[in-house]
């Protein structure tokens, strides 16, 4: 009796908050960031999303390892679909998303930066929209103190769904203290300023 006593009031707590998730689409939030005045006004009229989904599967192209080589530098990205997914449990709310996580490796085999072992919320690369129909913008960040921080685009070849393109565009703000990247004239961030194609093992 006290069982089952239990599991009705815990119906009754749990089930009131499942209904109030309010489902919405990445092609939603892709048109509100096309939006011409999207910055002064937001998107009110998406304003009460709770949980952003992938309702076409778009996001399953990019799921999978995908290997390259590029300026003397091997690169493996792992990227994971995440469903209904907070960074914090504390956030408004839910994506489905992509996280990455990133081994490379200069030419002689030495690693120069890894991530594989990470905790999602803890990866420094994740993304949560496309910019395009077939264009998905994440944030990567390295070294910070080298101002080592931006978007990674990543799109899967038309012809060629197991190519990966990714492009890196480093943010053009923040704040270097030299005292923490003495070296900054030379840095060269992990991933370069053009194009690099990738294969999916």
């Amino acid at each position: 009796m006290k069982n089952t006593l239990f599991i009705i009031i815990f119906l009754f707590i749990v089930l009131p908050f499942k209904a109030q998730q309010v489902i919405g689409t990445l092609e939603q939030f892709e048109e509100c960031s096309k939006r011409p005045n999207r910055d002064q006004e937001g998107c009110p009229d998406l304003e009460n999303i709770t949980y952003v989904k992938d309702t076409n599967n778009r996001l399953d192209q990019f799921v999978g390892t995908w290997k390259g080589n590029s300026n003397g530098k091997q690169y493996e990205i792992k990227l994971e679909k995440k469903i209904n997914y907070k960074d914090d449990p504390t956030d408004r709310r839910s994506w489905d998303m992509i996280i990455g996580r990133v081994l490379i490796k200069d030419n002689s085999g030495n690693i120069l930066y890894n991530s594989m072992d990470k905790p999602d919320n803890k990866t420094n690369f994740s993304g949560y929209n496309f910019q395009n129909s077939r264009t998905y913008v994440m944030s990567f960040t390295g070294n910070y103190d080298c101002l080592e921080a931006g978007d990674i685009f990543i799109e899967t070849r038309l012809n060629n769904p197991n190519e990966m393109a990714i492009f890196y565009e480093q943010d053009k703000d923040g704040w270097l203290n030299p005292q923490k990247c003495p070296n900054f004239s030379t840095f060269i961030p992990l991933f370069p300023h053009q194009k690099v194609f990738l294969t999916k093992q």
